[in-house]
């Protein structure tokens, strides 16, 4: 048998017999029958139906892929029904040490930095790596923390350990963790 032939067996068989699932949820994009021994079928949504050009020869268990949520960069995520949100930004690894403060950011431009001084005259800057700044030698004290390289934002208050930072507009948000 020619491939011709054999694509127009398999195109009419299709076509003869083809498996329709209407659903429901509004969120859903795609429906994946799992067949067992490594057979699946997959099909996308659209306009409330997902279409298969062949029909299973065993029982399926269907699965359907949900919209939930964006997720937009690195890090550790929680998805759920409602949403994802964000657990843990992607980062370097964090060493926790006396003397050492370690900044947690996400979303600044490439080039941006930190600066941290702090009441005695300390004043060190350090660049941002996989969205963390380390500064090391801190004293004791209530530093400030200066956004540098874009928008321009300022913390009050940080002292030796892990934080991570968030803007909101010009507003650095800081949690010490």
């Amino acid at each position: 048998m020619s491939l011709i032939a054999l694509l127009f067996v398999a195109t009419a068989t299709a076509n003869d017999a083809p498996l329709e699932v209407k659903v429901a949820d509004p969120k859903v994009v795609a429906l994946v029958l799992d067949c067992g021994a490594g057979n699946s079928l997959k099909a996308t949504v659209q306009d409330g139906v997902a279409k298969f050009a062949q029909v299973p020869t065993t029982d399926c268990t269907v699965n359907m892929v949900r919209r939930n949520g964006i997720i937009n960069e690195p890090g550790k995520w929680t998805c759920d029904f409602d949403g994802c949100t964000q657990d843990d930004v992607h980062h370097t690894e964090l060493v926790v040490e006396e003397g050492r403060v370690n900044v947690v950011v996400s979303g600044q431009p490439p080039g941006a930095s930190l600066e941290l001084k702090c009441p005695d005259g300390y004043r060190e800057r350090s660049s941002i790596i996989e969205n963390t700044a380390s500064f090391t030698g801190v004293p004791d004290d209530q530093c400030i923390l200066n956004f540098k390289g874009g928008i321009p934002a300022r913390y009050s208050g940080m002292d030796w350990g892990t934080w991570y930072c968030a803007l909101t507009g010009t507003t650095a948000v800081c949690t010490k963790k």
